[in-house]
């Protein structure tokens, strides 16, 4: 049905997922994984295994703007698994944004590389990047998420997140116009199409 409606009808929606920052579960410290910032040196080297879905003009743009990239690696170097903070405005797709108010400290592009999928890396690393990611003031962890995306609504709630509101936008035939729940309005947290200046938006209560 999601799938339906971004594909016929342009209108993408998303769960919004909270947790407080100061409820970030503890990670196991058995694991044999290293978690980490990760320096923009070695993302640009991870630009090299196409299965990780890193391109180097992204990775520059984002750590730019001050966002912060933490990743979990095996032993030998190679990346498992990356997410990454923003505490301003993160590219979402194409020309459209995702803003979010002081309050928060948003997540987003939670990636698993497609062969440590099924092994709860996912969860590990959103558990651990809780407590090693800086904060800069912020008092809530904020993440989109579609509701056919499974695996990271699974990932979302056993790290401790709750579903807490809604957001996203329509777009076609030149126009885009962005909604979102109550909650999500307090918040500040909204999609933007970085393109076409001041966007319609309107919240439904």
């Amino acid at each position: 049905m999601v799938g339906q409606l971004r594909r016929r009808l342009g209108i993408h929606f998303y769960y919004m997922l909270l947790r407080p920052l100061h409820a970030a579960p503890r990670a196991s410290a058995q694991s044999a994984r290293v978690c980490r910032v990760l320096a923009e040196e070695t993302l640009l080297a991870q630009c090299a295994d196409p299965q990780l879905n890193l391109k180097e003009s992204t990775l520059r743009a984002a750590l730019a703007a001050g966002d912060v990239c933490i990743g979990m690696l095996h032993e030998e170097g190679r990346l498992a698994a990356y997410l990454w903070y923003s505490f301003g405005s993160a590219r979402h797709t194409g020309s459209v944004r995702v803003e979010i108010g002081p309050r928060v400290r948003y997540t987003y592009k939670l990636y698993v590389h497609p062969s440590q999928r099924g092994r709860g890396i996912g969860r590990e690393l959103l558990a651990r990047a809780a407590q090693l990611g800086p904060r800069r003031g912020r008092d809530l962890d904020l993440g989109f998420v579609a509701p056919d995306n499974r695996s990271s609504l699974r990932a979302f709630a056993a790290a401790g997140w709750r579903r807490a509101g809604y957001a996203g936008y329509a777009r076609g035939l030149g126009g885009f116009a962005a909604f979102s729940s109550a909650g999500a309005a307090r918040l500040e947290a909204r999609f933007v199409n970085s393109k076409s200046g001041a966007e319609p938006e309107f919240a439904l209560r």
